[in-house]
């Protein structure tokens, strides 16, 4: 454990590097706000320093040994970079399912919002120029998509042999026309 002064050390050296890496961490503010990020930068030194210390059987001594040493000051960059990283890895993972969404509890107008049918004035323009851009079989297969919202699984991806079936094609064929389509329309089918 470090006491008051030896953290006061460590936040005056690397504490507008921890601050900078929490500015870089980007994302859904509700997943990685600043404070969030800065408290977990925060711990990732406090681990360092512990992980430092047990490096070699503890041949690098205690904090006040290796403190302003060139190898714990590498040490520690490194760890709050591979911190960011991680974290920010995370955060893209799970940032497709919170992106363009809002929250009812701030936005209670979204909640008496009508139910728009899929066969909206948008979506119908939308599907004629599609239509125009597309093959026939890639078409067919995005207006059955539409039409069918069963065909997508609850995880959100295509269920390919019941789309398939109902195309008469082969999962194969409808895998390659999908792809087609997600090329085209840029996103992820």
């Amino acid at each position: 454990m470090l006491n008051d002064d030896q953290w006061k050390l460590i936040d005056d050296k690397y504490g507008m590097l921890m601050k900078k890496i929490c500015h870089k961490i980007s994302g859904d503010n509700a997943i990685a706000n600043f404070d969030d990020n800065f408290q977990d930068l925060q711990i990732a030194a406090l681990e360092a320093v512990a992980g430092y210390e047990k490096q070699n059987s503890g041949k690098n001594g205690k904090f006040n040994d290796f403190w302003g040493t060139k190898g714990f000051d590498q040490y520690i960059k490194t760890v709050l970079w591979n911190h960011k990283n991680s974290k920010g890895k995370n955060i893209s993972k799970r940032y497709h399912i919170t992106r363009d969404t809002v929250s009812v509890s701030n936005n209670e107008e979204v909640i008496k919002m009508e139910d728009e049918k899929s066969n909206s004035f948008e979506l119908s323009l939308f599907l004629r120029d599609v239509n125009d851009a597309l093959p026939i079989e890639e078409s067919n297969i995005l207006r059955e998509l539409v039409q069918s919202p069963n065909l997508i699984k609850p995880n959100g991806r295509v269920n390919l042999t019941m789309l398939a079936h109902s195309q008469g094609e082969t999962v194969y064929e409808v895998r390659k026309h999908l792809e087609n389509i997600a090329i085209k329309i840029n996103n992820e089918l």
